[in-house]
């Protein structure tokens, strides 16, 4: 049962949710330009000073909410055994955040098509510490038994979100389980390709 707390939670991002997709909704099909905070609350059915409640600008809302966040991956790999090798460790914590992206990955197709016709809403969307945010996460994985340095680091992260968004992509147009997909590219990765 939901406390009231999460059902505030919960509620607070369904509207923000609402809101988002109403201003994606618009600017795909009128343009950019169209996309007011005015016209955006209107869709939403919201005033626009409580569109300021959920988002500081119009590009805010234009631009997809996070898939992970990085804190959240390190979270994710504290919790693992610390004697395990990183590949082994990346292969599960990107187990779990495929199930979850695959679940939603319809929703992103919005927001993918905008971001293809205004490249410069991803500059906005970028959080201005995200490279540091990245480098934390090389780090923590630099530090997990098995990794020789630095390049390794980033070549292990970057091949795992490689690997999880193919088998999500690969689940979404054949219908086949993320996971066993997942497990196919971790194994091609292991094999060297």
């Amino acid at each position: 049962m939901e406390s009231p707390q999460q059902r505030r939670d919960r509620r607070r991002a369904e509207k923000r949710r609402a809101i988002r997709m109403a201003a994606v909704r618009i600017a795909l099909d009128e343009g950019i330009e169209a996309a007011t905070v005015e016209a955006i609350s209107a869709a939403a059915d919201i005033s626009p000073r409580t569109f300021f409640n959920y988002f500081a600008s119009k590009e805010e809302a234009l631009v997809m909410e996070p898939l992970w966040r990085p804190e959240e991956l390190i979270d994710l790999l504290a919790a693992r055994p610390a004697d395990e090798p990183a590949f082994q460790s990346l292969r599960a914590v990107t187990r779990d955040l495929a199930v979850r992206i695959n679940g939603i990955w319809g929703d992103m197709k919005p927001f993918i098509e905008l971001r293809s016709r205004h490249p410069e809403l991803a500059a906005k969307a970028r959080a201005a510490d995200e490279t540091k945010l990245m480098d934390t996460v090389f780090e923590v994985v630099r530090s997990r038994p098995g990794v020789t340095g630095r390049i390794h680091a980033r070549v292990l992260v970057v091949a795992s979100f490689g690997a999880t968004i193919s088998a999500i992509q690969e689940s979404q147009e054949s219908g086949e389980p993320v996971e066993r997909l997942l497990d196919e590219a971790f194994a091609l990765l292991e094999k060297g390709l």
